[in-house]
C-alpha cells in the first residue's frame, strides 16, 4: 500500500512538474550562497578566518529556502519554526555556527515534511546533503595560499643566493621570503620561505636540488592542509 502510494505520487510529481519550483529554488540560494561565501572568503583580513564559516553561509542559505518554501504551503509552519529554533537557542550549547545551521536544517525539513510540502521537504534533504558533501570533501573556502614552510642553511655567498632564487622560480609557483638569518658568525645563513609548488612532486625535487645543487644543510618542509583548521 505504502509502495503503490509513493510510486503514485513520483507519477503525480513528474507529470505536473511540481518539482520544478523547489528545485530552481534550492539551486539558486546554492549559486548565491556559494558567491557570497567566496566574497566573504576573498575579502576576509582577519587574523581567525574560520572555513566552517564560509560552509555555513551556503547551508544557511539553503536552509532559509526550505524555511520560505514550507511558509509557502502553510505560514502556520514558519510561526512553528520560529518556535522550535527559540527553544533550541535557548536550551541548547552548540560550539559552533554549522551545529546551529544543522538544527535549523532539521527543524525546516521537519516542518515542510508536516505540512505535507514532500516535495520541498525531499530536495531539501537531498539538496543539503549533497552540499555538505560537496563542502566537506572539496577545497571550497580554503585560504590556503601555500603548501607549507620551507626551511634550510646554505653558505652566504651570493653564488648561492641566485642558485637559491633561480631553484625557486622553476619549482614554485609562489615564494615568499620571511626571514633569513646569519649563523656561525656569517658564514651560514639560514633562510625561511612560504612556498606554493607547481606539482606535488616538486617538493622532493626541490630539497634534492637545494642539497645537491647548493649544498644546503638542515632543509626541512613543513607542510599544512588546506582543508584543516588550527
Amino acid at each position: 500500500m505504502n509502495t503503490e502510494l509513493a510510486r503514485e505520487w513520483i507519477s503525480s510529481a513528474a507529470a505536473t512538474g511540481v518539482w520544478s519550483v523547489p528545485f530552481a529554488s534550492l539551486l539558486a540560494a546554492f549559486v548565491t550562497g556559494q558567491a557570497l561565501a567566496w566574497v566573504y572568503e576573498r575579502t576576509f583580513d582577519g587574523l581567525s578566518y574560520s572555513r566552517g564559516f564560509s560552509h555555513t553561509i551556503v547551508l544557511v542559505c539553503l536552509s532559509a529556502s526550505v524555511l520560505v518554501l514550507s511558509m509557502s504551503h502553510s505560514l502556520i509552519a514558519g510561526l512553528g519554526l520560529f518556535g522550535v529554533l527559540s527553544m533550541i537557542r535557548f536550551r541548547t550549547d552548540l560550539k559552533t555556527s554549522r551545529d546551529l545551521v544543522f538544527v535549523m536544517a532539521s527543524a525546516s525539513l521537519g516542518v515542510a515534511a508536516g505540512v505535507g510540502a514532500w516535495m520541498v521537504s525531499l530536495l531539501g534533504t537531498v539538496a543539503i546533503c549533497a552540499v555538505t558533501f560537496y563542502l566537506a570533501l572539496g577545497p571550497f573556502g580554503s585560504r590556503a595560499r601555500f603548501d607549507g614552510v620551507l626551511r634550510f642553511q646554505v653558505a652566504a655567498t651570493q653564488i648561492a643566493e641566485a642558485q637559491i632564487r633561480s631553484l625557486l622560480v622553476h619549482f614554485c609557483r609562489r615564494a615568499i621570503l620571511l626571514s633569513t638569518n646569519e649563523m656561525d658568525q656569517g658564514l651560514l645563513a639560514e633562510h625561511v620561505y612560504q612556498v606554493k609548488f607547481f606539482r606535488d612532486v616538486d617538493r622532493s625535487h626541490l630539497l634534492a636540488a637545494l642539497r645537491n645543487d647548493v649544498g644546503a644543510t638542515d632543509t626541512r618542509l613543513m607542510l599544512q592542509d588546506a582543508t584543516a583548521e588550527y
